[in-house]
């Protein structure tokens, strides 16, 4: 095995791992809320704040959507998730100037970027090496 392989095959496991874990936290966030909301005892929420939680639900199904695509199709999992790392940080920035919401953002962002670069080393082959 290559040491372009090698590094590949490292790569490879630190983007699905990481995106792993950021999908089973997002789900151990998200679906409880979402159960209780459909619930029949729903809290109904301030419905000038209401938007907030339609934000969170978009990224939280784009950021899965993105996942799924991106253990086929490293480089649309990786777009669709930095779509969704946008979808949570734009709209609380600018309309809230709420910056808390950059710790999902963030995360997201990461695990995209590197989702596109594990697509491009992948592509490239033999022609490079990671370390270069």
């Amino acid at each position: 095995m290559t040491a372009k392989n090698s590094d590949v095959k490292s790569l490879r496991l630190i983007v699905l791992i990481s995106g792993t874990l950021l999908a089973v936290l997002f789900l151990l966030a998200f679906v409880p809320k979402i159960i209780i909301n459909s619930s029949d005892k729903v809290h109904t929420p301030d419905p000038s704040r209401e938007w907030e939680g339609q934000v969170m639900l978009a990224m939280f199904i784009t950021y899965l959507v993105g996942y799924a695509l991106g253990w086929l199709w490293r480089l649309w999992g990786g777009i669709i998730i930095i779509i969704a790392a946008l979808v949570v940080s734009v709209p609380f920035i600018l309309l809230d100037e709420n910056y808390g919401s950059l710790i999902f953002g963030i995360p997201q962002l990461v695990v995209g970027v590197l989702y596109i670069l594990l697509y491009r080393f992948e592509k490239s082959g033999n022609n490079e090496s990671l370390t270069k």
